[in-house]
């Protein structure tokens, strides 16, 4: 297990597998506010495939932590537990609705340290069209799945 001294939080980044790379240098700016607000801690980046690769790069030789087996939201959690244990705060770097689909798999799996989330630093004027995205993509998923559903049905 890390040890991070007088570290006051860690900020999970999960990898993005989209083509916008717009959503991963939004995702490390605003793991990087968090730090500042927070007087210092560590980023634990998260993704396979070279997504926690490609998110280590953009953080201009910070020290970072690489979690690249992640293949999911709940993996993403499940890889950085470890590296919760001793953080007094945690946030999770992404828009609103997928840091809340994260913070809920917090709680499921760890609440004693879901209860150290704290809200990131995002600023809504900084990449609001990702946190759109975001909005919107929950409801396509769902749209996807009464499609596929749909059609079982019909055939």
């Amino acid at each position: 297990m890390a040890t991070f001294g007088t570290m006051s939080v860690v900020v999970l980044v999960p990898g993005y597998g989209g083509r916008v790379r717009a959503v991963e240098r939004w995702r490390i700016e605003v793991a990087l506010r968090t730090l500042r607000a927070h007087g210092g801690g560590q980023l634990v980046v998260s993704g396979h495939r070279g997504e926690a690769e490609r998110l280590a790069a953009i953080t201009a030789n910070q020290n970072v932590i690489i979690e690249p087996t992640a293949q999911s939201t709940r993996e993403n959690v499940e890889g950085s537990i470890p590296f919760f244990d001793d953080a007094p705060h945690i946030a999770v770097a992404t828009d609103r609705f997928h840091a809340r689909v994260a913070e809920r798999y917090l709680i499921q799996i760890r609440p004693d340290l879901a209860r150290r989330l704290v809200k990131p630093d995002r600023q809504w004027w900084r990449g609001w069209w990702i946190q759109a995205g975001g909005a919107g993509y929950p409801a396509l998923r769902l749209a996807r799945r009464v499609a596929r559903g749909w059609r079982t049905l019909t055939q």
